[in-house]
Formats: C-alpha cells, sequence, structure tokens
C-alpha cells in the first residue's frame, strides 16, 4: 500500500527578533558617553570593593585584639623585688617595691619597660644601686620584673638645728618617715625557731611579739652654723665633719663588745670638727651616756704623731671590760692620750 506523502512545514515564531530597549538605549548613545558611563560604573565597583574590604579588615582587627589582649603575653607585668635584709621591715620593704611600679599599666612586650623601671628605683633614696632589672616569666607562663638592688642602711640620727634626720654610713640623707624604729622577737610557728624583726611604727608588732624594742641609733651633732643644711632624702650630705669623720667613729662604735640590753645613747659631738670651734678642745669627742670621751683626730698616716686607733680602742675595749661589758656611765677617757685614764 502506497505511503502517503504530505509536505512538511517549518513553524517560525510570530514575534519578531527586535534587540531589547537596553541594547537600543546603548546602541543610540554616543561614544563619550558611554566612555564615561564605563568609568563611573568603575568607580562605583572600585568602591564597594574598598568598602568590603575595609570592613572585613576592621572585623579581623578586633577578633586579633580580643584574641591577644586575652592571653598570657599582654597581663598585668608583676614586681619581685630582691631579697630584703635582715634589718629591714616588710613595711619598708613593701613601700619600696611599690615606689618602682610604673604610675599606668605595664605589659611585657613594652620595649621601655625595664629603662622606666629601673629609673623609678634608682630615684629611690633607700637603693644604692641597682644591680640589675629583667623581664622573666614564671613557671605558669605569667610575666613579671625582677628588680636586684643593694639598699641603704640607716647608720646614725643626725642632729641640726633642733631637728634629727637619718644618713646611711656614706652621709646620704634617708627618708625619716620610713626609718626602722622598733625591734622584736617573733615566735615561731610549725617548729620553725623565732626570729627578729624591725618595725617602722609600734602599732606595727604583733600582740604576739616578745618586746617591741626601741632601736638605738648613735647621734651626730653637727654645728648650726658651720655645717650646710641638710639635702632631700636620697642625696649626700656634703659636709666633712659628718662623712668622712664622725660617721666614721660612730661605725667603729658598732664593733665594740657591749653588753646587749644596756643602752648606751652614743653621741658623737662633730662640733670642732677640724679644730674650728677651738684648738684646745678634742676634733671629736662622744658620749655614752654620761660619760665623756676624748677621740680626737683620725691619724692622716701611720707614723702620724697623734695615737693610733688601734691603740684608742684597744684603750676602749678594756675600759669596757673592766666594767662588765659597760661604757655608759663609766669614768671618762682621754684617748687622745698614750695613757688615756684621766
Amino acid at each position: 500500500m502506497p505511503r502517503k506523502t504530505g509536505r512538511t512545514r517549518k513553524r517560525t515564531s510570530r514575534k519578531s527578533s527586535r534587540p531589547s530597549f537596553v541594547r537600543r538605549w546603548w546602541d543610540g548613545v554616543s561614544l563619550e558617553r558611554k566612555v564615561g558611563t564605563l568609568q563611573v560604573v568603575l568607580r562605583i565597583i572600585v568602591l564597594c570593593a574598598v568598602v568590603i574590604a575595609v570592613g572585613w579588615g576592621m572585623q579581623w582587627l578586633e577578633s586579633h585584639v580580643r584574641a591577644t589582649t586575652n592571653t598570657m603575653r599582654n597581663t598585668p607585668v608583676r614586681l619581685q623585688v630582691s631579697t630584703r635584709p635582715s634589718w629591714m621591715p616588710a613595711e619598708l620593704a613593701y613601700r619600696i617595691a611599690k615606689s618602682f611600679a610604673l604610675e599606668g599599666p605595664a605589659t611585657y612586650d613594652d620595649v621601655n619597660l625595664t629603662q622606666s623601671i629601673a629609673a623609678r628605683a634608682e630615684a629611690n633614696p633607700w637603693v644604692r644601686k641597682v644591680r640589675s632589672v629583667r623581664k622573666a616569666r614564671d613557671a605558669d607562663g605569667r610575666p613579671f620584673v625582677r628588680v636586684d638592688c643593694e639598699f641603704r642602711k640607716p647608720a646614725a640620727m643626725v642632729a641640726w638645728r633642733n631637728r634629727y634626720y637619718f644618713v646611711d654610713d656614706d652621709g646620704v640623707r634617708l627618708s625619716d618617715k620610713d626609718v626602722p624604729r622598733f625591734t622584736a622577737i617573733i615566735p615561731g610557728r610549725n617548729g620553725k625557731r623565732p626570729r627578729q624583726e624591725a618595725f617602722i611604727e609600734k602599732t606595727d608588732v604583733p600582740p604576739s611579739a616578745t618586746g617591741p624594742w626601741s632601736i638605738e641609733y648613735i647621734l651626730v651633732e653637727l654645728d648650726n652654723e658651720m655645717d650646710p643644711a641638710p639635702p632631700p632624702p636620697g642625696q649626700l650630705w656634703k659636709t666633712k665633719a659628718l662623712a668622712g669623720f664622725s660617721l666614721r667613729l660612730a661605725g667603729l662604735l658598732k664593733t665594740l663588745d657591749i653588753r646587749k640590753g644596756v643602752p648606751q645613747n652614743f653621741r658623737v659631738d662633730a662640733r670642732n670638727y677640724a679644730g674650728r670651734r677651738s684648738i684646745a678642745l678634742p676634733h671629736l669627742a662622744f658620749w655614752a651616756g654620761n660619760s665623756h670621751f676624748k677621740f680626737g683626730r683620725f691619724p692622716q698616716g701611720r707614723y702620724h704623731y697623734n695615737v693610733s686607733v688601734e691603740q684608742k680602742m684597744r684603750a676602749l675595749r678594756t675600759h669596757i671590760s673592766r666594767h662588765n661589758g659597760r661604757l655608759a656611765d663609766t669614768p671618762g677617757l682621754d684617748l687622745q692620750l698614750d695613757y688615756p685614764y684621766e
């Protein structure tokens, strides 16, 4: 049976292939306007990219700061000061360490941290020398700064124009309000032996302590007119009558084997230093209680015509042994003589 043949007709869209409105508008725009429009669009794209980048950067910076400030690296730095001497009260050690601390918050990464702390330590009148200032971390990773320094110890009390000032053995004035004035015996705990502690105020002494007793300082008397006024704390009292002679004599008196518990009330008289008041009076003298001792000069050489310091000290030790370990309220001596008994 023959197949029917049919005509194949191609369907065509009734819609016309006309360009879009944007395309017709763009084709009608001049070349100059096209270039300007493209530049504006490009600038908008760049500006959007910058805004997005800045926003992302600020978010990253905030998260980074939060992360770093919470780490051990930027925790506040603690101060550790070298072990306090046995003569120094705990309250004075605390005040000294507190003066080393910076006014604002200190961080471990501060490049000027050790220099700033060293400068504050050197300015303290109780510090003789700053040996080192080092940064370190403890076993838990916490940062600290260790200050190793040498301290000044009160050596004498100086009388000038009816006022009293404390100095060390070099003649450097100390802070009067921080000087230890009392000592007491603190009972031991958990099998430990009792220990002797110094205190600034009498009220600082624990009720369980034995004592307290007043710390006896040798008093040095200067001339109210010929010796200069005292300097501020931490500075040298510039007078030869003090540092070169009377403090040297005070140091010698501390070496005497005096019976414990017997106050001596030593007073060194430096008012006639170098014979500036009278050539007939001894250049240096001292009192022990009501007893007067003429010390005279320090010989300038080994073969000086004055009696040697060694001979004077031997005479004092012999005198102390004769009076049962006492020097105060005993017959006075003229140590300027080979035979000092008056």
